[in-house]
């Protein structure tokens, strides 16, 4: 599968799995929240501690008011823990699916019936032409970028579409550098030039789709020099990039997180995406976007995570539910449909619908709706990793928070408010186990899986073992099955396998990942939207009372923004590091030793900065301080930056490890005037924003 490619966060593995630094015992907290005095505690008597607390809490206040906050992928078992809460009946599980992939892969649904197929392989010699948007797969998909290159080599046209001049991008025939935040006006630019001109395919419209004239419509509405001067791009720029998809094809749009961080236009462009990829005619079409479906046998997704146990009237508690219809009510509905097609699955879209992160923050703070007293945190920091860090930093340091358990291989900015610290098992100690990126399952039939490659110590535990122990407690002992490796046997049990037979092929596609019993192939007769079509204005998001096709909006930020005269941008992916699960390799802090940002030289002329020097960074959200990087990558008036905390610094309670001096988050917005109405996605690019110097340099540095 990797081809001999080995990246360097697995080159780099080892010095993680035994660092010195990491936490090998449980520890308790015996004095004030975050001051720092802990003791060191058993596994079992932890569980047993942790497990009382919330039996008491749950009788106190509900099932709802215990949460579960988990990060993004750190091995097979990633998210496990809403199996537990589903059962244990509350609704607030919280990923980062709004902000990962969530509303990419919503827009697809709503239109097509199924998502995401934006990850699309390019076929060499097939695919004509390929559009890398809010992505950069040399960080971030070694393995894709090595399939886009051999398609490049094979005579595809490549396409990078990003604000900065990235590695993709230097290599690109084309790249367009629209400003931060303005993707919906480029996404709909694009549409327009399609339909307008006759480039669409007009056959593939009329046989598969509705609300063909209803989109026109509203694209009518709008100038395409309107749109391409809100994007900082000149018309034939967007003319030439929509003749290239729409023909003669195939076409790939590779769209990634950059699409997602938006906010309150995230969803419009999402959809705009994906109408682009069916008006192209590119949905279905060999070395276009393929249509694989859910797993047909293998318990995946939400089924793997037993959200049938959920009662209905629990989901209908989920945070955010009563503001964002997806993740309440809507969410039955667009399970509905998928299911109508794709031989009866149910929940395949359950990992984008989990409870809403910024509102558990209120329920925490404010006991709004409800009160929220408990809460796990698993492989995550949201102190560093979630929009308006002020927001959660109030939550997790509030007496209203009664019970705090962080699990992590480190101590963290949020780990240092914790009750309990509990070691994690690192990937490596872990099994592997994939239905195409853990239990997402995009990919049809499709599973993968092998041992783990080292022993786990009996103080290092997975993220199974921590529910499952807590299950024991709790009433639900029979639901979990003593190890990893048996309860992944369980989901692919209806497939006639079990993780061995698996493991020792290491990776099952097609017919040999169905039941033997079944037919080989499985073609749907219907799209799995409410009408059977592709759905151009979706019937659902009118139902919810949302445009049914995509709009040209922005966030409120900018209805007031003299103050904030330039455009702020943040994240982007570095090959070393995955989010915050690399600082402390050598190899990582040698390249980054403290975060930096961006900066035209114009820009930082403009402001007196100089190059390497310390600045300020500030949003109506706050302000923090990076070291200034000069370049013409980036465009006059866009500042780019990174999330930052240092691991060498201390847990200090004031600014542990350098969190409110440097972490860009504490300038990013999470508020209901700023996200998308949808599912609630947070604003993390895209912010109007200003600069200054920083006078003291030699005290810059956290």
């Amino acid at each position: 599968m990797s081809q001999g490619y080995v990246c360097p966060k697995a080159t780099d593995a080892a010095e993680i799995v035994y660092h010195p630094q990491r936490v090998h015992t449980p520890l308790k907290r015996i004095g004030a929240r975050g001051a720092g005095q802990w003791q060191t505690i058993s596994w079992d008597a932890a569980i047993a501690e942790i497990a009382e607390r919330i039996a008491g809490i749950t009788t106190a206040h509900g099932a709802e008011s215990l949460a579960y906050s988990y990060g993004t992928f750190r091995g097979g078992d990633w998210g496990i823990g809403e199996r537990f809460l589903n059962r244990h009946g509350s609704p607030n599980s919280c990923g980062q699916d709004k902000v990962c992939y969530g509303t990419l892969t919503l827009a697809e649904s709503l239109t097509y019936g199924f998502g995401p197929t934006v990850f699309a392989w390019p076929v060499p010699a097939v695919t004509r032409c390929v559009v890398l948007w809010g992505m950069r797969p040399i960080a971030s998909a070694p393995l894709l970028w090595r399939a886009i290159s051999r398609a490049h080599r094979a005579g595809a046209r490549l396409i990078v579409i990003d604000p900065l001049r990235t590695q993709e991008a230097q290599r690109a025939d084309t790249w367009l550098a629209p400003l931060p935040g303005s993707d919906t006006a480029l996404a709909l630019g694009l549409l327009k030039v399609l339909v307008e001109r006759d480039w669409h395919d007009a056959d593939f419209v009329r046989q598969h789709c509705t609300g063909f004239d209803e989109l026109a419509a509203q694209l009518a509405s709008h100038s395409l020099d309107a749109l391409a001067a809100q994007c900082g791009l000149d018309v034939d720029s967007i003319v030439n990039v929509a003749q290239a998809i729409a023909g003669p094809g195939p076409t790939v749009i590779n769209a990634g997180n950059g699409l997602c961080q938006s906010g309150t236009p995230a969803m419009h462009t999402a959809r705009a995406v994906a109408n682009l990829i069916a008006l192209s005619g590119n949905l279905g079409r060999s070395g276009g976007h393929a249509l694989a479906g859910p797993p047909r046998d293998i318990r995946a997704n939400g089924l793997m995570l037993d959200a049938d146990q959920l009662p209905r009237a629990q989901h209908a508690k989920r945070l955010g539910g009563d503001r964002f219809p997806f993740l309440g009510h809507g969410y039955f509905d667009v399970d509905d449909a998928i299911a109508s097609a794709w031989h009866g699955h149910r929940h395949a879209l359950s990992w984008i619908a989990t409870a809403h992160e910024p509102s558990l923050w209120r329920a925490i703070s404010d006991a709004e709706p409800y009160a929220v007293k408990a809460l796990v945190v698993q492989h995550h920091n949201p102190l560093g990793a979630n929009a308006n860090a002020a927001a959660a930093a109030r939550a997790l340091m509030s007496e209203n928070l009664e019970l705090l358990v962080v699990q992590d291989l480190f101590h963290t900015p949020t780990s240092v408010l914790a009750d309990y610290l509990l070691p994690a098992a690192h990937w490596l100690e872990k099994p592997y186990f994939s239905l195409g990126i853990a239990f997402v399952a995009p990919a049809g039939d499709f599973v993968a899986a092998n041992h783990a490659a080292l022993a786990t110590t009996d103080e290092h535990h997975s993220d199974y073992d921590l529910w499952r122990d807590l299950a024991r407690h709790l009433g639900q002992a029979e639901a979990w099955p003593d190890s990893a490796e048996d309860f992944y046997s369980h989901c692919l049990a209806p497939a006639a396998l079990d993780f061995a037979q698996v493991a020792a092929r290491r990776m099952l596609v097609g017919a040999d990942a169905r039941h033997p019993d079944h037919a080989d192939a499985l073609t749907p007769t219907r799209y799995g939207t409410p009408s059977g079509k592709v759905e151009l204005a979706s019937t659902l998001l009118a139902q919810w009372g949302q445009a049914a096709v995509p709009l040209n909006i922005r966030p409120a930020l900018f209805d007031d923004a003299q103050a904030y005269p330039l455009i702020l941008t943040s994240g982007g992916r570095v090959l070393e590091g995955f989010h915050e699960n690399a600082q402390h390799s050598a190899r990582f802090r040698r390249k980054r030793p403290h975060p930096c940002a961006l900066l035209h030289p114009d820009t930082a002329a403009a402001a007196g900065i100089a190059a390497g020097a310390w600045f300020e960074i500030h949003t109506a959200m706050g302000h923090v301080r990076h070291i200034a990087e000069i370049s013409h990558k980036v465009a006059r008036g866009v500042v780019q930056a990174e999330r930052w905390w240092y691991p060498e610094g201390t847990a200090d309670r004031a600014d542990p490890f350098g969190l409110w001096a440097t972490n860009i988050n504490v300038c990013t917005a999470d508020d209901d005037a700023n996200v998308d109405a949808v599912m609630g996605a947070w604003l993390l690019r895209g912010l109007p924003c200003r600069i200054a110097p920083v006078a003291d340099q030699e005290r810059a540095t956290p």
